[in-house]
Order: C-alpha cells, then structure tokens, then sequence
C-alpha cells in the first residue's frame, strides 16, 4: 500500500510534538517523532511511504494537497494535537474533498479523546489511541487484507462504522521490545533530510537529531501530557547496544551535526540504565554530543559518568518553589533536593535547561514570586517559563474541569493569535492572562541579569560551538523579550 504521513500545515513552526504544543518564542522546532517512528515501522512492512512535515518543509495547505495528490495514497495519517486539532480537522475534510481515500489521526488528542474526535468531523475515518507503530501497521494490514479480518481486532483503534456510528478498541498491551521498531533516525534520514537543518532547539546544540532509548515515565506528574495519553507510566527501554548503534549511524549520516537530543520522557529513570549506555558509547571511544530529559535527582557520579560519554545539556522539569504545589502535581521531588542537584550538575559541566511552571493548583502571586527567584538560585544555563497547559487526559484537565479552574472547552483557545502559548486555566488571584503576563515578565527577570549576561557573554567568547547557539538564541528570542502574549482573535 501506499500511506502518506502528514504533519499539517498550521502556524509557521508550529510543532505538535512538543509537551506543550505550539509555536516555541526561542524558535524552537520540534521533529514529528512519533509520526516518523509510524512511518518507519509502515515502511517496513512492505509499504511505501510519504512523510511530510508542513511546518519544516514550509507548506502551506495548497502545498500539502497537491504533493498528496501526486503521491496517489491509499491510506493518509496525519498528527494532531490539541491546540491544533480544529485546524487539523479542517485540513481532514479538505483532503478527503480532493482525495476519497481513508484517513486517520494520531497524537495525544486522540489517544485521550478518540470518540470526540471522530464526532467532530463526519468526513474522518480512523483516529489512532496511544502507541501509533503497531496500531497503524495493523489498520494498514486489514486494509490490504493481509492477516487482520475485523476492526475491532486492531488495539488502540477508532473507526467510524457504515451507519455513521463510532466505535473504539482500547489500547492493548504497550511495545514491549522497544529494539525491534526501525530507528527513527534512517527515517529521517531517508524522507526529512531536506529540511533537516529546519529543526531546532532553542538550549541544543544545532543542527540536531532527535530519538528515543525508552519511552515510558514512572513518575506520575499530573500535568505531563504524554505518559498518561500515549507513552504509559513504565519505563521500556532499548537495548544499550542498539541505542549506540544509532548513535554510530546518525554520526556518519548527518552532517555537521551538532548533538543528539534523547527525548525520553525521563532519560534518567533508570539510572542503571543510562549508565549502561554511558559505558557502551565510551566502550566504542564514540565522540558523539548528547541531552536528555532528566529530573533533579540524578547522582553525582552518574553525572560524571554522562559527562564523560559526551551529555551536554540536561532539561529538568524544577516547576515551582512551592512545596505544596510540587505536592499538589504529584512532582515527587522536594524543592531541597534540586539544589545539590544543580550544584553536581555544574561540577560535572553538564549544562542545565530548567522548566518553571505556574498556574498550578495552589499557585497564588506569592508562589509565582518565589519560584521566580528559586530560578534565579538555582540559575540553570537556560530556562522557560509557562502557564500550565492542561490537556485533555491529564490529571490536570480533570483537576481543572471539576475545580472550575478551566475556563472554557473551545481548543482554539490554547494558542494566542500568533501561535504561541497561552492557559484557558485561572485561579483565585490568577486569571489566564495573569499567568501569561507573568512569564513574560519572569522571562525578562531571568535572562534580563546583569550576572547571567556577563556569563553568556563570556562563554560565547571563549566556546566556539555555543556561540553560534548563543547569538541564534538571542537573535530569535530578544523579539519576545518586551513584546506582550496571550491575545487570542
């Protein structure tokens, strides 16, 4: 069969992928991971593909249909994700008009609303809930006849019946052997390369390339959007060898790379993992440049260790200086231990991209001071500050529906008039654009110091491959720097 791909067009570097959704102030664009994994794991079982991301290969909708057009497909998959997903149903009915083929979404929309989904737009056919890899490869299967008889045999799937009506099958058994999906890598490699300079991260090293080692997070943040729709709360992981494997190819294939990103929810959670992979890279004498996901708990001599194999950069999820708000989104980690943290973290030169979250419950004016200036302690390398972005399938949404805390169900709602992020939550102080007007102003307190400037200065005088990162960043992000967000049409 024929199955095209498809991240729609929607704002310019706009990225579904990201834990929140949108267009990024630091310019910041995220791969289609998870639609490039479906893609390789379809290629591989005798299909041709097509897989086409709008936002990095600048498409706009026209573009789109007729480069589907030309491929003639007989399945279509696109991405969606909540603050898009009025648009993308749009773009749904736009492509079934011009092509009468059968088409299906994935993403954690649907995982966490498949049935509304379906309701919301009578022209789609399918919508994929949790892990897409093998639920695809199975709907593609019964479309071609090939093993699977029924719909309600293939786990993880929604699909509209004859009359109209619509029915699901949940989710089964997540992927267990994580090693058996085709690397995401060769995928990109052999479909996105074109725009592989496109994709960026803000605190990374550019260009860079983006995979997994597991998938899966053990902790039980309430907020996190993708353990609790797609990816589950254990930890499953890939075979050190094979992760370093990859590591080998992207490093012959990708030209003047700048790092990999592990994009594991959490690279940390088991630590004898990530040590194992540490020790296979330094086993091979790998120079290869690397960041992670992590969470403010990860012991000094594992820091050392990951120093060592090339880890350049950790994101860490630090969120509040609250203790009862860390205890309100089930954080599991004590504002006490984050500061040991950081100070191992700077003695192994392992940068940090710290997270700082408000808006949650228990938040007032005062907690969003005090975590203002718990950043400015801790005084990671880079940071983001973000209104909570509570997403259906969370705790979080739920908390906020039967708290009143949300302030409206209409999806466009999650994204300014530009693309960026906005919160539909308020709370007893806060309204939304409270929250939004905060981080602004946070962001200016942060980076804004005469300390942390003199230090970013410094380091792109003296470090050659962070300068060019250093004036991108600066050249993409002063623009938001005094400019006010939030204002929806």
């Amino acid at each position: 069969m024929k199955v095209a791909f498809i991240n729609p067009p929607y704002f310019p570097k706009f990225s579904r992928e990201s834990r929140s959704p949108g267009v990024a102030k630091s310019g910041t664009l995220y791969y289609p991971m998870f639609l490039s994994y479906a893609a390789g794991t379809a290629e591989a079982d005798g299909n041709e593909i097509l897989l086409l991301d709008a936002p990095a290969m600048e498409l706009n909708k026209e573009a789109t249909l007729k480069k589907i057009k030309e491929f003639e497909p007989d399945l279509i998959i696109c991405e969606t994700s909540t603050p898009s997903i009025i648009n993308d149903l749009e773009f749904v009915r736009t492509v079934k008009e011009a092509i009468q083929k059968p088409i299906a979404l994935m993403g954690t929309h649907t995982s966490a609303e498949p049935l509304e989904t379906l309701n919301l737009e009578p022209t789609l056919d399918f919508c994929i809930a949790g892990e897409a890899d093998y639920t695809i490869r199975n709907l593609i299967r019964y479309l071609r006849r090939d093993g699977v008889k029924n719909l309600s045999e293939i786990a993880g799937l929604a699909w509209r019946n004859t009359d109209g009506s619509v029915d699901f099958q949940p989710e089964g058994q997540k992927i267990q052997n994580l090693t058996e999906l085709p690397w995401v890598s060769k995928t990109y490699r052999k479909h996105l390369y074109s725009c592989y300079r496109k994709y960026f991260y803000g605190a990374n090293l550019n260009p860079l390339v983006v995979i997994l080692a597991g998938r899966g997070c053990p902790y039980r943040c309430t907020y996190c959007v993708l353990p609790q729709t797609v990816n589950g709360h254990v930890y499953r992981k890939r075979d050190p060898k094979d992760v370093a494997d990859e590591l080998e190819y992207i490093k012959a294939n990708f030209e003047d790379l700048g790092e990999v990103f592990f994009e594991d929810d959490t690279f940390t959670a088991d630590k004898e993992n990530a040590k194992a992979i540490c020790e296979e890279i330094l086993k091979r004498n790998l120079k290869i440049t690397w960041s992670c996901n992590a969470r403010a708990d990860v012991p000094e001599d594992l820091l050392l260790l990951m120093k060592r194999a090339g880890c350049r950069e950790m994101c860490v999820g630090f969120e509040s200086a609250n203790a009862d708000v860390l205890s309100s989104i089930r954080k599991g980690l004590k504002q006490s231990g984050a500061i040991p943290f950081m100070k191992a973290a700077k003695k192994a030169g392992i940068f940090v991209h710290g997270c700082f979250m408000v808006g949650n419950l228990g938040d007032t004016k005062k907690t969003l001071e005090e975590t203002l200036q718990y950043a400015k302690k801790l005084s990671p390398n880079t940071a983001q500050f973000y209104p909570i972005m509570a997403y259906p399938g969370t705790v979080a949404y739920k908390e906020a529906l039967e708290s009143g805390a949300l302030n409206n169900n209409d999806y466009n709602q999650w994204l300014d008039k530009d693309g960026y992020h906005r919160t539909t939550i308020s709370r007893p102080e806060l309204s939304s654009q409270d929250l939004v007007d905060f981080c602004d102003r946070a962001r200016r307190g942060f980076y804004l110091r005469p300390k942390y400037l003199i230090q970013q200065s410094v380091m792109a005088i003296f470090n050659k491959a962070e300068r060019k990162r250093l004036l991108r960043g600066f050249g993409t992000f002063y623009k938001h720097l005094f400019r006010k967000h939030g204002e929806v049409n």
